[in-house]
């Protein structure tokens, strides 16, 4: 009986776990990278960012998600490298590595992997004992796998307890949600994401901010105080910080630099202030060595599901000039047509997933100080023109069809300049709407049009009702008008036969000198298209070359959609230079409302009073 209690006993004691390592102090004594650049050994104070994302991973039985969303260069690859030498050592059951598909899982395992597996000496000595097939090793205790995400059978295997998911950015759409799958049949499964950052609310991204959403934070010298190290810098907030230089006296072309002058301005300014040099290397070495991962910013997350990000301006041996660099490359080529480089360079520098609506645009909006929106505009304007874009609404967001709607003043003063003034612009809901700020604003309907591209019945019968002109957007660049003459419009035709109807008559107020009496219009609405193109081109010259006012106090819908596109230098294959006009935002409404009032004052004829200028 003895016998048996001790034999119980020594059962007992074999299956309780063994105390397993530190992961850090394990991957210092263990952990090599053959083909590294930067340092062969896996030292914490290379990546002090990584230290909390490993030990939670690994050592904290109640994280069991854990996303990495971080910039390029910054070794977060062996964040996940780690994870699987150490799971090798010490897990248990199916270790999954995913890859983006099949050929990136065979070039890394060939090119990293494999080297790293047999660099550690405690899993080389594993190897020895068994067979391994290219990216395929049945250890004693895991089955390591590493393949791509994009294959569908290889998401559907048996059930897996270790995960560690590289690139995720470049996942097929749904595969990461498929992933995670394989892993709800294991109660102590680990997953890891690692990855640079994608576009804005793909899979990444939701897999990020369904985490903790923890930000790396630095001791600022200045303040005492731990800040989040952004790369943008934004004039109009300075208290979220950023990196920052002096380009006068530098820009030698449209983003061309000398940079050995640049250099010497290159500086991050803290929230509070604090300035720091790029080549202060001491003081950005102590920002990393002091720096933590804030709480939570997710309140709402489960803690099982940490997630962490940091940019690259946050470290420590990155050159900050590279990162300016980067970005004026990336905007250079952008302004050629070319997005893709400033996509990677927000993904792989800024590591913020990328918004097309977020662009910085080159032509931002500069406004008039002192000038307010009013319904008096310019003194005694020679013309007051006004514009509608009209929109079905997206019924996904619950929205009604609705308008857009501008009004500016046009006069030529003393010099014989023109001169404009923005008189009112908002969004408005209904047709009765803009019929009574088009009365309180004096305007008179001739003097105005309304696109008809979106809702296209809708806005003629309105603009037949009210005596507004209609217009659309043709294919052409420029129309044919007598006597051989090319426009940015086509000619005018009545806009009652667009709907095979009798015309509409309108009539106005005329005082006869003893009274005001109504008499028919003689007017009526018409119908033209215009060139997309032509009407920019129009706007961005009036803008350039005469006194162009925009109140200070135009709203926030105005400022973006006058951003929302950007005039680019394109080169055809004769080498001949055109401008063409490249939409990075969603709603340009307010802008293109702007272009119609444009076309409006060449066809007014005031374009000719500039010096210099004959009418286009």
């Amino acid at each position: 009986m003895q016998n048996n209690f001790k034999r119980l006993g020594e059962t007992a004691i074999a299956a309780i776990p063994p105390e397993l390592p530190d992961p850090i102090q394990w991957g210092e004594e263990f952990v090599q990278f053959p083909n590294s650049a930067r340092s062969r050994y896996f030292r914490i104070s290379v990546a002090p960012w990584l230290r909390e994302p490993i030990t939670r991973t690994i050592a904290d039985n109640s994280t069991r998600i854990t996303t990495l969303m971080k910039p390029v260069q910054s070794g977060g690859s062996t964040f996940g490298e780690l994870c699987l030498l150490y799971w090798v050592m010490f897990g248990r059951g199916f270790l999954q590595y995913n890859w983006s598909n099949d050929k990136r899982a065979n070039e890394r395992w060939a090119s990293r992997i494999e080297g790293i597996l047999k660099a550690c000496s405690p899993v080389a000595k594993k190897m020895e004992l068994i067979d391994s097939r290219k990216g395929e090793i049945a250890f004693s205790n895991v089955f390591l796998r590493m393949q791509g995400a994009f294959t569908p059978d290889n998401l559907d295997s048996d059930s897996v307890s270790l995960q560690i998911n590289e690139e995720v950015h470049s996942w097929e759409p749904g595969h990461l949600k498929k992933a995670r799958g394989r892993l709800t049949a294991v109660w102590n499964y680990k997953s890891v994401d690692i990855s640079n950052a994608g576009i804005k609310k793909d899979q990444l991204d939701q897999a990020f901010n369904d985490g903790t959403c923890q930000r790396w934070e630095v001791l600022c010298p200045g303040c005492g105080k731990y800040h989040y190290m952004r790369t943008r810098w934004d004039d109009a907030h300075p208290e979220l910080g950023g990196l920052r230089y002096d380009a006068d006296g530098c820009r030698t072309g449209k983003f061309e630099y000398n940079y050995n002058k640049l250099r010497s301005t290159v500086h991050f300014q803290m929230p509070c202030g604090f300035k720091i040099k790029n080549d202060d290397l001491p003081t950005r070495r102590k920002l990393s060595t002091t720096g933590k991962y804030s709480e939570p910013r997710n309140k709402n997350a489960e803690l099982s599901h940490r997630s962490y990000t940091y940019e690259s301006v946050a470290v420590d041996y990155i050159d900050w000039m590279q990162l300016i660099k980067d970005k004026h490359d990336a905007l250079c080529a952008r302004s050629a047509g070319d997005p893709a480089p400033f996509r990677r360079y927000c993904c792989e520098r800024e590591c913020i997933p990328y918004d097309p609506e977020e662009v910085p645009i080159v032509n931002i909006t500069s406004t008039t100080a002192g000038v307010k929106k009013n319904r008096d505009g310019l003194p005694e304007p020679k013309l007051r023109l006004f514009s509608l874009d009209r929109q079905q609404g997206e019924t996904s967001l619950g929205e009604f069809p609705y308008w857009w709607l501008c009004i500016r003043d046009f006069q030529i003063n003393e010099h014989g300049r023109l001169v404009s003034r923005l008189v009112y612009e908002n969004k408005l809901d209904t047709d009765n709407e803009v019929l009574t700020v088009l009365d309180e604003h004096k305007c008179n309907r001739w003097q105005g049009v309304a696109d008809s591209g979106d809702d296209t019945v809708h806005v003629y019968l309105f603009c037949l009702q009210n005596g507004i002109n209609a217009i659309k957007g043709g294919k052409e660049e420029f129309y044919s008008h007598e006597g051989g003459i090319k426009r940015i419009f086509s000619q005018e035709r009545p806009l009652h036969s667009m709907l095979s109807r009798p015309p509409v008559y309108h009539y106005l107020d005329v005082n006869t000198g003893q009274n005001t009496v109504l008499l028919p219009d003689p007017r009526e609405p018409m119908f033209w298209t215009y060139s997309k193109a032509g009407i920019r081109e129009r706007l961005y010259w009036m803008r350039s070359e005469t006194i162009y006012e925009t109140p200070e106090d135009v709203s926030e819908d105005y400022k973006a959609h006058q951003d929302a596109e950007e005039r680019i230098d394109r080169i055809n294959i004769d080498g001949t230079h055109v401008w063409r006009w490249i939409q990075h935002k969603k709603r340009n409404d307010l802008f293109v409302c702007e272009a119609y009032i444009a076309m409006q004052v060449d066809q007014a004829g005031m374009i000719q009073f500039q010096k210099g200028e004959e009418k286009k």
